[in-house]
């Protein structure tokens, strides 16, 4: 069988996620895009619709599950595995394209990434497929390529408004090489242009009512809320950490073996590199300024190593040097997976910050003015259970350490730090809240209210009855949960211990109506403390 190598690594890739998703909820992210998916719009406040419909289509198969959710997001992943094997299939034959799946398979990114279903899926799918349209187009100047391009870029853009990214390195493209420049008349990539603006119609009439709050968001987010430089190094760290130190130093190495193919104005060489690495160069310049700088938006320049590298190491290694290289590669992916897992589980190294922000929790929980004035005198940010514990210590006398140490630690552990307890105990989170809830004879409410809209809406799943989340910080996405009916109907006001204190003054801010306190949900994990939620009643 043809394809026979190919299909037992599909195999093996979806067996690992299988294994790993066992330990792990959907990520909140994840979760927030569900919330969208029941409520249909032409577009949202931050991202166009796709994920939204996507996740209602999966959710339409398998019900709104866990289980259906993760083997959506696994499916989708090894959807675009597969098309990205059979791409490069069809430009440098088999092995080429054994070798750039196997490359692919040992990026964290598409391995420990794949169990979370995101907006970059069918944007990376729509991606890839018109950039092998793209070099169809110019290997055969045949207009239908055009067309399709115009196609699958539309749909591209109605997953993530990067695509645009692609249009931009198109005409770069062709404007770099005389042997191309002509194409900037043909009129056919104009009816493309008419096309993809067609299929993104509904995004445009969406913003056109809603005074186009996403452009004016994306425009802000990219171009502010960050000092110069600051988000620059933690961005190229991070992607090489995402996928894969070795595959960047071979990328590298790979760009400098096809360096004379870029001068050929058709090479398939010239076309993924100007198309995949622009966005690398794009999202680097705008992480000098731009408030968020997530290391995954370089993934189709990682992508574009992968096709590249597939061909190159079959032409210039020898079996032996192959494997060997292959094989520190799966080592790399196993050691940084295997380390993020295992620090999700069981923490190998203490990464929390200490501080203490929610100085009204300790009032009320009978901690003296006395030892408060000592703690606001002397409160700075510490970086590990050890040496927050050791300044508490000289803090306090032996025996109010002993009475309220371990409550002042509880209070300053910023736990939602590590991004890696986003990802578990949530069934336990939201059985807790449950209970909660009917001991204060409340059996149903209809909104969750947080300040970040992640909380509100992992609580809504996991609650298993229908609620809507509703976020302070972001009042433009609460679509499903206007205000005024969030103040009339049973609701609940959620927040995290570390930040409740200042939660609760935007939440008075914003509602301007009465809390009644039903308790806190605290849940651990063998007496790790993975979160601890205050929960208030919200009364009309």
């Amino acid at each position: 069988m043809k394809h026979a190598s190919a299909i037992s690594i599909f195999v093996v890739h979806f067996s690992i996620f299988f294994i790993i998703n066992q330990f792990f909820n959907p990520h909140p992210d994840m979760i927030d895009h569900w919330v969208w998916s029941k409520y249909l719009s032409l577009s949202y406040y931050e991202h166009p619709p796709m994920i939204a419909w996507l996740i209602r289509g999966i959710t339409f198969v398998g019900g709104s599950t866990e289980t259906a959710l993760e083997l959506g997001s696994q499916l989708v992943t090894l959807l675009i595995l597969a098309l990205i094997y059979l791409g490069t299939f069809q430009l440098y034959g088999q092995k080429a394209s054994l070798i750039t799946l196997i490359i692919l398979c040992t990026m964290p990114y598409f391995t420990l990434g794949s169990i979370f279903l995101h907006i970059t899926q069918p944007f990376l799918f729509f991606w890839i497929l018109a950039l092998f349209f793209l070099i169809r187009f110019h290997q055969e100047s045949k207009n239908k390529w055009l067309i399709y391009i115009g196609l699958i870029a539309g749909l591209g853009a109605l997953s993530k408004y990067i695509m645009l990214l692609f249009y931009i390195g198109f005409f770069i493209h062709i404007l770099i090489f005389s042997k191309t420049r002509k194409e900037i008349i043909n009129p056919w990539i104009y009816v493309a242009g008419m096309i993809s603006l067609i299929v993104f119609l509904p995004v445009l009439i969406w913003n056109y009512q809603h005074d186009w709050i996403s452009f004016r968001w994306q425009f802000d987010k990219a171009t502010s809320g960050a000092d110069f430089g600051e988000n620059t190094l933690t961005f190229t760290v991070g992607h090489m950490l995402l996928f894969s130190p070795f595959w960047f130093i071979m990328g590298t190495v790979g760009i400098y073996w096809i360096r004379d193919r870029l001068f050929q104005a058709k090479s398939a060489e010239t076309v993924i590199f100007i198309i995949s690495f622009f966005p690398l160069i794009f999202f680097t310049v705008m992480s000098l300024k731009g408030s968020i700088a997530d290391p995954h938006w370089v993934n189709l320049a990682y992508v574009g190593v992968a096709i590249l590298l597939g061909n190159e190491m079959i032409l210039r290694l020898n079996k032996r040097r192959l494997y060997f290289l292959l094989a520190i590669a799966i080592f790399i992916n196993f050691s940084i997976s295997g380390f993020l897992v295992a620090q999700a589980l069981k923490p190998i190294i203490d990464w929390m910050p200490y501080e203490i922000k929610n100085f009204d929790y300790l009032e009320s929980n009978g901690v003296g003015k006395s030892i408060l004035f000592r703690l606001r005198k002397s409160d700075k940010r510490y970086f590990s259970e050890k040496q927050f514990g050791e300044n508490l210590k000289r803090i306090l006398t032996h025996s109010e350490y002993e009475k309220y140490g371990e409550l002042i630690q509880k209070v300053a552990m910023d736990v939602s730090a590590n991004r890696l307890t986003r990802i578990i105990a949530w069934e336990k989170t939201g059985t807790q809240l449950r209970n909660l809830l009917d001991q204060n004879n409340i059996f149903r409410i209809s909104y969750i209210v947080s300040r970040e809209y992640q909380l509100s809406s992992a609580l809504s799943f996991f609650l298993k009855y229908p609620t809507w989340p509703h976020s302070i910080e972001k009042n433009e996405r609460n679509l499903w949960s206007p205000l005024e009916e969030v103040k009339k109907s049973p609701s609940i006001f959620v927040c995290e211990l570390y930040e409740c204190q200042g939660d609760l003054y935007e939440y008075y801010k914003r509602f301007k109506i009465p809390l009644k306190y039903l308790g806190e949900v605290e849940t651990r994990k063998e007496n790790r403390l993975i979160r601890n939620l205050q929960i208030y009643f919200i009364t009309p």
